[in-house]
Order: structure tokens, then C-alpha cells, then sequence
């Protein structure tokens, strides 16, 4: 009796030890994995062009309403503290001298703003190629009044934050620009979180020998360099995440056209490489959903163009073609977790009915350890 008496009480100890070492390691797992702040992401909700000329009096903003409404529900449902719009918003590329691209993005404010929001939420707009360039046959040119009617746009309805620091000719002479972009490329923190965003189509004086105008798909690299060298040494600064509408490299699920120059591309990514915080380069521009790695060192290209613009030709992944955004979540050790939000493509793009618009479903989180 006494033996076993023992026996119990020893199993009944261990079990107790085994469910105190449990606790404390989902609590200590809990407490590492804290969050500290959420965002959204997504870009490339333009219509094509001939679809806008057809619908053009009804909407005049050339946005994939129907995708746009629900991804703004959906979002609004989560409430994070930012949503990034990845750029090419509108469809403009008009040989104009920016009436266009007002009249489209004057009408997107307007629509947007007339969506669910959040009130803990804040938005904050991001440039594409179809804001700032203009066709010319089949040549795509940058369109000269477009940054300063974008900065017209953007600043008195608050879609970039009111404090920031950005590239200007004078505190940036060594990219050559054109003009202020503080308007178009910018940094901020909130909280632990540094964010950079990139105008990836920065007017340089780089002349394209081709067209004989300047460069498309540049982007400030000195300015950027600068930056991320102040929140490297930033002791408060624990992640630090960078956002532009062109890819940096190929995504490896689909095939876009026209990425950040070369010129500007390769030494972006040695930037990025060198500077622990980055976790991410998060973009759109390719019409997909897409994680790719840039180099072996755990930095991530997320690529979340399928917002509602013609999903790319060739992308055909396992689950099936999809819109949707992405959901981010910045843990308090500095780690970055991605949940994609997608929903199933309809046979029609611009479908409308509430059957085959529906909300968005989360996948499997990934998270971009700290390195």
C-alpha cells in the first residue's frame, strides 16, 4: 500500500511539474509573440482600358469597384493601424498633361471614402507606373505634371502621413532628381515599426538612350541607403519594412514586365541584404500573389498585385487564381508575420454580384523571423 501510495503521489507530482513547464512555455511562447502593430496591403485594382471606356460615365475612377468594396469591408473588418495602397489605383497612362490622372484619382477618393473604414485604420496611398507615366503608341514615358498633381491630391485628404522625411534635390543631390518627391517616396515610424515607402518611378535626370526622355522605374537609392542606416542604429526601431508598386526581382509564381530599373535595382538589394531590421519588400505591379526570397539570408520580396486588375496570364498556383490583399502582423521581437486574404478570381474580373464577390478567406501566416 505504501508503494503505491507513493507511485500516485510521485505521478501526480510529475503531472503537475509537466503541466506548469507547459504553461510556462505557452505563456512565454504568448509573450514572444506578442504583437505590436498590424497593416494591409495591396495594389493594382485599375481596370483595363477598354473596359473603362465601356464603363466611364458610371465609373469614373477606373478602379475594380466590386474588388475594391470588398477588400475595404474586409479589411475594415480586422482594423489594422495602416492600409497601404500599392499603387496603380486608377488606370491613367493618358498622353496628357495630368487631366486625367486627376479626374481618375479625384473619383477614387471619392468612392473610397464612401467604403467601410475602420476609424483605428489609416490609409496611405502609394504611386504606380499607371499614375505617373503616360503612353506614346506603345512607348510608356514618365508624364512631367504628374508628381505635383498626385501631391495635390494626396496631401489636404491625409492618404500619407502628415510627419515624414523624404528625398528632395537638395538633401539627396547624389540621385539626381527631377523634383520634391516628398510627396511620393517617404519614411515614418510607428512605434517599433519603420516604414519606407518608394515612388518606383522617381523622375531622375538619367536619360533613357532609347526614348531620349528620362528613365522610368527609378528610385532614389542614395535617400534610401541614408535612411535605413538611421533606423539600423535606431535603438527603438525593431522591423523595418520597405514598399514600392514595381518588383524588385521576378516573383517565382508569375511573370510581370518592367521591374525597378537595373540600374537601380541591384544596388537596392545589396542595400536591403546589409541592414538586419528589413524584413520585407512588399510591392505589387506583377498581378499576383506572390512570396519570393531575395538572396539566403530570410529577406522576402511579398508581391500582393491581385487587387482587383487582370490577374497575370501565366499565374496558375496550387490553390487556384485569387484577389485579396495581405494582412501583416509586426510582433514585438521584430519578426513579421504575412496572412493572405484571397478570394476566389470570377470568370469575369469585374464581376459584381455578391455570389461570386465574397469576402476574403486567410491562409496559412508566414512569418520573416528576425536575423
Amino acid at each position: 500500500m505504501y508503494r503505491i501510495s507513493l507511485k500516485r503521489t510521485l505521478t501526480f507530482a510529475f503531472l503537475a511539474t509537466v503541466q506548469v513547464v507547459v504553461a510556462s512555455a505557452a505563456f512565454s511562447v504568448q509573450k514572444e509573440r506578442k504583437i505590436a502593430l498590424t497593416f494591409a496591403f495591396f495594389g493594382c485594382n485599375r481596370i483595363d482600358a477598354k473596359d473603362w471606356e465601356k464603363t466611364r460615365k458610371e465609373n469614373p475612377s477606373s478602379a475594380n469597384v466590386p474588388q475594391l468594396r470588398q477588400n475595404l469591408t474586409d479589411i475594415a473588418r480586422l482594423s489594422p493601424a495602416l492600409l497601404f495602397f500599392g499603387g496603380d489605383l486608377v488606370m491613367g497612362y493618358a498622353d496628357d498633361n495630368g487631366e486625367t490622372l486627376h479626374s481618375q484619382m479625384t473619383a477614387w477618393i471619392d468612392i473610397v471614402k464612401s467604403f467601410p473604414r475602420s476609424p483605428k485604420t489609416k490609409y496611405v496611398v502609394i504611386t504606380g507606373n499607371h499614375e505617373l507615366n503616360r503612353k506614346v503608341g506603345e512607348l510608356k514615358l514618365p508624364n512631367p505634371s504628374a508628381d505635383a498633381i498626385w501631391g495635390t491630391l494626396v496631401k489636404p485628404t491625409g492618404l500619407i502621413p502628415a510627419r515624414t522625411s523624404g528625398p528632395t534635390p537638395k538633401n539627396s543631390p547624389e540621385d539626381n532628381l527631377v523634383s520634391d518627391q516628398r510627396a511620393l517616396s517617404f519614411s515614418f515610424n510607428r512605434g517599433s515599426v519603420h516604414f519606407v515607402v518608394l515612388n518606383t518611378d522617381t523622375r531622375v535626370t538619367t536619360k533613357d538612350p532609347q526614348t531620349g526622355e528620362t528613365k522610368i522605374g527609378m528610385i532614389p537609392v542614395h535617400w534610401l541607403k541614408k535612411d535605413l542606416d538611421g533606423a539600423e542604429k535606431n535603438r527603438r526601431i525593431k522591423c523595418v519594412v520597405v514598399m514600392g508598386h514595381r518588383n524588385l526581382i521576378a516573383p517565382s509564381s508569375a511573370k510581370g514586365e518592367a521591374p525597378i530599373d537595373a540600374e537601380c535595382a541591384a544596388p537596392m538589394i545589396d542595400i536591403l541584404k546589409a541592414r538586419s531590421k528589413v524584413r520585407a519588400y512588399i510591392c505589387a505591379h506583377v498581378h499576383a500573389f506572390d512570396i519570393t526570397a531575395i538572396g539566403e539570408l530570410g529577406l522576402k520580396q511579398v508581391t500582393f498585385g491581385n487587387g482587383g486588375s487582370q490577374l497575370e496570364k501565366g499565374w496558375n498556383p496550387a490553390g487556384g487564381r485569387t484577389f485579396g490583399f495581405g494582412y501583416f502582423k509586426v510582433y514585438a521581437d521584430g519578426s513579421l508575420g504575412v496572412v493572405p486574404y484571397l478570394r476566389p478570381e470570377p470568370k469575369d474580373y469585374l464581376e459584381s454580384s455578391a455570389e461570386l464577390v465574397v469576402a476574403a478567406s486567410p491562409e496559412a501566416e508566414l512569418i520573416i523571423p528576425v536575423r
